[in-house]
């Protein structure tokens, strides 16, 4: 909670630091719930769109961040989730005729291999999927997750590797 409130002070004096380190540190975070919340409904440019709005957005109310009422992380994360909803539904919004009928008619888009992987990822839970998507999506260290997710280096392997092996069970009951 200290790093909390040392972290508002300095984005309440326009830190950029303090930014930097929030956007380091919470990006692959803000990338996970937007996925949960989402799926495959938004692009990669949206979801870093949003996540660069949340920011902002952060930036913006630095005043009005209260420590006792909640974390930067449950605010980043409730703005990124609406955002997305609210992407989500002008896009719906703006759906074309064919894409429409699409829709109704039941006609099912394949997903890639990509997409299919990634929405399995997602089904680990919250904690296992931003592992995932720090490590493989971003390329961070087990050192730098393990400190960003306050948990031990051996912890993060055990995760990734468990992990791997309930995808592959998710993976191959779907081919079934």
């Amino acid at each position: 909670m200290i790093e909390e409130k040392r972290l508002i002070r300095k984005l309440r004096q326009q830190d950029e630091q303090a930014l930097e380190t929030l956007i380091r540190t919470y990006t692959p975070y803000l990338s996970t719930v937007i996925y949960r919340a989402a799926g495959n409904g938004l692009t990669r440019e949206d979801t870093e769109e949003i996540i660069s709005d949340a920011f902002v957005s952060l930036w913006q109310n630095a005043e009005r961040l209260d420590p006792e009422k909640g974390t930067i992380r449950s605010y980043l994360a409730g703005t990124v989730r609406n955002l997305a909803y609210k992407h989500l539904r002008d896009r719906k919004s703006e759906l074309s005729l064919d894409e429409l009928g699409t829709e109704i008619s039941g006609t099912l888009v394949t997903a890639t291999p990509d997409e299919t992987l990634w929405q399995a990822v997602a089904e680990l839970g919250e904690e296992d999927c931003e592992i995932f998507i720090r490590f493989y999506r971003y390329r961070e260290t087990l050192k730098d997750i393990s400190k960003a997710m306050n948990m031990k280096v051996p912890t993060v392997k055990t995760r990734l590797s468990r992990g791997k092996a309930k995808l592959k069970k998710i993976l191959t009951e779907e081919g079934q």
